[in-house]
């Protein structure tokens, strides 16, 4: 006897929807909807104004170029993993655009640029 899941096909294509997605969105998807959707453009849980915004102002100065997770967190002066969850959270919202370069060897590397059209929203993130 086979056994379907609670909410059908709709689930699985929820899924395949990101990328990436925070435990907020894994919640949702497992446990089913909330009652109050939330903002998309609400940080998650572990990340701050604080350190948002000093990224976004490095960005904001360097929007011409295109940069990976370590160099931005080198920059910034914070750890590669807490900078790669800002970044993952500005491709969800669409303010940066990502690209994986593959090298000989080694890991891929992802590169990030801002997508133009969204620059305001960015700029938003700056104050």
């Amino acid at each position: 006897m086979k056994r379907r899941s609670p909410a059908g096909g709709k689930r699985k294509w929820r899924w395949k929807k990101h990328q990436y997605y925070d435990q907020a969105e894994l919640d949702q998807l497992i446990h089913g909807s909330s009652s109050n959707e939330q903002d998309p453009r609400r940080l998650p849980k572990g990340l701050t104004p604080q350190t948002l915004r000093t990224l976004c102002q490095w960005i904001d100065a360097h929007q011409d170029y295109e940069f990976s997770t370590d160099e931005l967190a080198n920059e910034v002066n914070i750890s590669r993993v807490s900078c790669r969850k800002y970044l993952i959270w500005l491709v969800n919202c669409h303010i940066l655009f990502t690209s994986i370069h593959y090298g000989v060897t080694g890991r891929p590397v992802y590169r990030y640029r801002i997508q133009a059209e969204h620059y305001s929203l960015l700029k938003q993130y700056c104050q």
